[in-house]
């Protein structure tokens, strides 16, 4: 049930294969509908019929929120879940009525009221509502899964090669050559790598280092000194603890799932543990082709949509500095001037994703590559070698700022 018009048809995609048999109730009619609820506190649905539960910004709305919770609860099958969302926080917002915020405290309470089990709740601190997250279930065995079909995910060389167009690559130099001299330059104490594959940019560290992938696939083993995380970025930054580190990251590498949404949310992630000049580097901002932009694989030269991040951080983080570079194949983008306290990324995470959807088009300065810089520059040796000996008091900052001055 939705408390506020939303899009229970994009919501019904999230389940698109023919196992689910998707329901979207609400107390108004509406594209995607398909109940219309005439008592807000009242399912039209058996009891124990449902599987799973979806309950997104309504409870707010809701006078007697606890009533409509029971009622959700009441319809789930013995073992089934319920995804809730709520928000904490955000400006007043009446449809028809706006009465509440909720904390982990309030879904604890609710679990105990329905007699119902709080699996896991967490507060998502992107966007004014920082939304309250909460999974909960139903007393009883959980709902087996067996027959549902396994999801693969296919290995770059198993994708068929698109044209020669679209597969083509171009730039001055390798971005494992231009890595490896920021880490002979830099000598991060504490290097992150988002996005491991093969291992061959992790490798490039030759202090205390750690490297996340879900599904890492090295091709040598990795020195004593670098720890391998197999997890998502979300998850590993979800827990993530002060003694998890070596320290504040000084160098990081965000080369991850090739979608912008992603690569942003690393970003505000690794800047909030970031040491004061710290320097983060992300892969794939240069597409070739259209082709290789594309969110959805088909080609095996890819980049996804991350060239979308490099716009997003100049309209909304103009005092970060920012240097696009002509690595080969994808282009690299180095952005230094961090600022741990800044929280405009965090309150406007959702708007930016909403504003960038609408970019189909892959910009012609992008693809021609206009307005980059050359790893095989004067500039950018003068860049390095302020890096290695601090030349003129420079911070690394100042160095990328000097860089950035440069005729590209």
């Amino acid at each position: 049930m939705s408390g506020e018009p939303m899009s229970t048809v994009a919501i019904g995609q999230s389940f698109p294969l023919p196992h689910f048999a998707y329901t979207a109730a609400d107390i108004h009619a509406g594209p995607g509908v398909h109940i219309v609820c005439e008592n807000p506190y009242r399912l039209p649905l058996d009891d124990r019929s449902i599987d799973i539960v979806l309950s997104g910004q309504m409870l707010e709305h809701c006078e007697f929120f606890w009533l409509v919770f029971a009622e959700m609860i009441r319809v789930l099958r013995p073992g089934g879940f319920l995804f809730l969302i709520a928000p904490s926080a955000g400006p007043q917002h009446r449809y028809p009525v706006d009465c509440y915020r909720f904390y982990p405290d309030a879904y604890r309470a609710l679990a105990r009221y329905a007699n119902c089990c709080l699996l896991d709740v967490w507060m998502d601190e992107r966007g004014p509502w920082r939304d309250l997250v909460g999974v909960f279930q139903r007393h009883g065995a959980p709902p087996s899964a067996a027959s549902l079909p396994a999801q693969t995910v296919l290995a770059p060389e198993t994708i068929p090669p698109a044209s020669p167009e679209e597969e083509r690559v171009q730039g001055d130099t390798s971005y494992l050559s231009v890595l490896k001299e920021l880490h002979e330059a830099i000598s991060p104490r504490c290097y992150l790598e988002i996005g491991v594959r093969h291992g061959n940019s992790l490798r490039l560290a030759k202090g205390a280092a750690v490297g996340v992938d879900p599904a890492p696939a090295l091709a040598e083993p990795l020195s004593d000194s670098i720890q391998l995380i197999k997890s998502t970025s979300d998850a590993f930054f979800d827990g993530l603890t002060a003694d998890d580190l070596p320290g504040p990251v000084d160098f990081a590498f965000i080369d991850g799932l090739h979608h912008v949404d992603a690569a942003l949310r690393d970003f505000m992630h690794i800047e909030r543990i970031a040491a004061p000049d710290a320097i983060i580097a992300i892969d794939d901002i240069l597409p070739n082709h259209t082709t290789q932009a594309d969110r959805n694989r088909r080609s095996r030269v890819w980049t996804g949509d991350v060239w979308k991040l490099t716009e997003i951080l100049r309209r909304y983080r103009p005092d970060l500095t920012l240097a696009p570079l002509n690595t080969s194949p994808s282009g690299c983008l180095l952005i230094a001037g961090l600022d741990p306290q800044n929280h405009i990324l965090w309150d406007l995470y959702n708007p930016i994703l909403r504003e960038v959807s609408s970019w189909h088009e892959v910009p012609e300065e992008i693809l021609q590559r206009r307005g980059v810089f050359s790893p095989q520059s004067k500039s950018w040796r003068a860049f390095i070698d302020a890096l290695t000996s601090g030349i003129g008091g420079h911070s690394r900052t100042e160095a990328l700022r000097q860089l950035t001055t440069q005729t590209a």
